[in-house]
């Protein structure tokens, strides 16, 4: 017998939480936490330093254009952080790391195929739409500093 899926929802706040620089990279960053409360800044602090480890093996030779952003997931079970960053025109890379509730700043990657929860996808889904506007559709021509200032903020 299968067991049922939790199909339970409750919304979450999802919040902008500024750009860290590091590296040659500017990093949009995000909040997700259950209720009205904001991720703990431990997880956000050690999502930042594992972004830019991350970040630091990617090149501008490869196609990086030295934007991105960082999900820090603050959850009853468990704390998700997710490294997200344009590639060439039309790719975006992800790496995510989990750790436990307990101790939010020790992170292993995550390796199976997961993609994003719900609540994630908003903020993807979001980012996207901002790369077309101020990247790849602006007429002007790409405009990175328009792509960072414009940040998702809302209850998904």
């Amino acid at each position: 017998m299968q067991s049922r899926p939790d199909t339970s929802y409750t919304p979450r706040p999802v919040r902008f939480l500024g750009i860290e620089e590091a590296g040659g990279w500017r990093i949009k960053c995000y909040g997700i936490a259950e209720g009205s409360r904001y991720p703990r800044a431990e997880l956000v602090d050690a999502g930042v330093a594992r972004a830019v480890e991350v970040l630091a093996s990617v090149r501008g030779d490869q196609g990086a254009h030295g934007v991105a952003y960082l999900m820090a997931h603050d959850s009853r079970d468990q704390c998700v952080v997710s490294v997200d960053w344009w590639m060439r025109s039309h790719e975006l890379w992800q790496r995510s790391f989990r750790s436990s509730v307990e101790r939010p700043e020790e992170f292993s990657e995550i390796r199976e195929v997961l993609v994003a929860q719900v609540w994630e996808l908003a903020v993807i889904g979001y980012e996207r739409a901002a790369w077309m506007r101020h990247v790849l559709a602006n007429r002007s021509g790409p405009d990175f500093g328009a792509y960072l200032d414009d940040a998702f903020e809302g209850l998904v």
